[in-house]
């Protein structure tokens, strides 16, 4: 019990200290103040982690949600922000009781990673800005296009400005993350390396009286707490409220579940209920709502971070959140001396990891149709949203897959007796192919002695198999030299309702089976 209680406290440090400036720097990337984040770091350790179905995942702000609440800020405002994190709260609770959890998994992993890439992307180039001490614009192209006169007019004239202190800054944290990362030393990795380019930073910074964006926080932080006006619930079936709050809701739940299957790969001591895990995030997220914090999600840094620090109960990731609401309560006026580029270098450096190139090559080696439906995922995120670039994935997966359904497929092979072939049917097969089994069956040879095999087939309907009876009927008439077998007993051995259909027309002949 002490073991285990040691073991757990350790692993809470190291998480607390990964959450901490990811909290704040997500915060920032979309525009609120770092309480909002902070104080979803905080409900995700304490409460998510009490109620959770994975003892061993850690919850709090991610930076995949980031595109979106930037978005839904500039349309519609922060108070309705909140009040949709709410309703996403509610939507999941509903969900869990429901026991809807598995089915937020049931996603294409190429629109996954097609929406981690674009959230990449995006967050890459939008927080390569603020390292720069430049204004983000609110777009891709502008961002895109914007990037190199911001490089050009901020970097290249060495004259000391602003920028250059800045881009120092962000350039040294995302050194000292690499260079920490590349040690061989395992017990110095222990210590995280964002900490490591975030403490060294704000040293350099400081020291050199860099002047520069730093964060600000008032020395009673819980005095930005933000609680939800009475009047925002008037608005909680608004159409577009609602609309945010499925799509936040479908996200977040798909990323905290995939996170889940991670995790129970990665510890055996690991094993997610999916129902209960869908209802502590949606616990979470309704305080986080009420309070003024942001979106929770099971996270996988923080998680797989909490796994490798051998934690061994659910207690780490609580007590994560206890250190988080010590530290801001005791030592807010610490935070004052974080360089805000020294952050942002960290999320560009996050940004560049969502883009993973391994499971983009992995997708490409597996299947090209995937991989087109991971391509147009990212690129269409990129230039709308990412609510449209997830829903274009989403159309062109259900497209592939009619497609593949719809597809009517015969193959040949030669058979040892003379002048006689096989063609084996594959797939599915109903009356919406019907034209293309016709086209089929008509380009089989005439000259030829034919077999139809059903072994591969999965299903046929009733308009199919009367079309294969005319069509035999009709080319055994045509060319009586040659015959035709059709396998039918294979088919009705795996689907006995076939029966009937099949074999009780007596005016029928039932062949020989191949």
């Amino acid at each position: 019990m002490i073991n285990t209680l040691k073991k757990d406290f350790l692993a809470s440090i190291i998480v607390f200290l990964i959450a901490l400036p990811l909290a704040i720097g997500i915060s920032i990337a979309c525009g609120l103040p770092i309480y909002s984040g902070i104080v979803a770091g905080i409900i995700g350790g304490i409460v998510v982690g009490a109620f959770s179905g994975n003892s061993l995942q850690v919850s709090g702000p991610a930076a995949g949600l980031i595109l979106i609440i930037v978005d839904i800020i500039q349309q519609m405002g922060v108070d309705k922000l909140f009040l949709i994190i709410f309703v996403v709260g509610i939507m999941q609770i509903t969900f869990g009781i429901l026991s809807f959890g598995k089915w937020f998994r049931a996603i294409s992993p190429a629109i996954i990673q097609g929406m981690l890439a674009g959230i990449g992307v995006s967050i890459f180039l939008s927080q390569f800005h603020i390292m720069l001490d430049s204004n983000p614009k609110n777009n891709f192209i502008g961002n895109i296009t914007d990037l190199f006169s911001v490089i050009y007019n901020s970097v290249l004239p060495l004259d000391g400005s602003v920028h250059h202190h800045a881009c120092m800054i962000g350039l040294l944290t995302i050194s000292i993350i690499l260079l920490w990362n590349a040690l061989p030393f395992k017990k110095l990795k222990a210590i995280p390396a964002a900490l490591v380019g975030i403490i060294i930073a704000s040293i350099v910074a400081n020291v050199m009286k860099f002047d520069i964006n730093y964060i600000q926080v008032s020395s009673n932080f819980w005095s930005n707490i933000n609680f939800i006006k009475m009047s925002e619930f008037s608005n909680i079936f608004n159409l577009n409220i609602l609309i945010n709050a499925l799509v936040i809701t479908f996200i977040a739940s798909a990323e905290t579940l995939l996170t889940s299957a991670a995790i129970d790969k990665m510890s055996e001591k690991s094993k997610t209920n999916y129902d209960k895990e869908i209802i502590a995030q949606g616990i979470g997220n309704s305080i986080a709502g009420l309070v003024g914090g942001l979106p929770i999600t099971g996270v996988i840094v923080r998680s797989a971070a909490n796994i490798n620090a051998d934690a061994q109960t659910r207690m780490s990731a609580v007590l994560h959140g206890v250190w988080l609401l010590l530290f801001v309560s005791i030592f807010p006026n610490v935070l004052n001396y974080i360089p805000i580029s020294a952050l942002a270098a960290i999320l560009v450096y996050t940004g560049y990891k969502l883009i993973d190139i391994n499971a983009a090559k992995y997708i490409f080696n597996l299947s090209k149709g995937e991989f087109a439906i991971y391509m147009i995922t990212l690129v269409s995120i990129l230039f709308t949203n990412l609510f449209e670039g997830i829903l274009i994935g989403f159309a062109c997966a259900i497209i592939k897959s009619a497609y593949k359904v719809l597809k009517v497929n015969i193959t040949t092979e030669d058979t040892e007796s003379e002048n006689g072939i096989v063609a084996y049917l594959h797939g599915n097969i109903t009356f919406l192919q019907l034209p293309t089994l016709i086209d089929a069956l008509e380009n089989l040879p005439k000259d030829k002695n034919i077999t139809l095999c059903t072994q591969k087939l999965h299903f046929i309907d009733h308009a199919c198999i009367d079309y294969i009876k005319s069509w035999e009927k009709e080319r055994t008439t045509k060319n009586p030299n040659y015959k035709i077998n059709i396998a039918w007993e294979e088919m009705s051995k795996t689907y006995p309702s076939f029966k009937w259909t099949l074999f009780h027309d007596e005016n029928y002949k039932k062949p020989d089976s191949h």
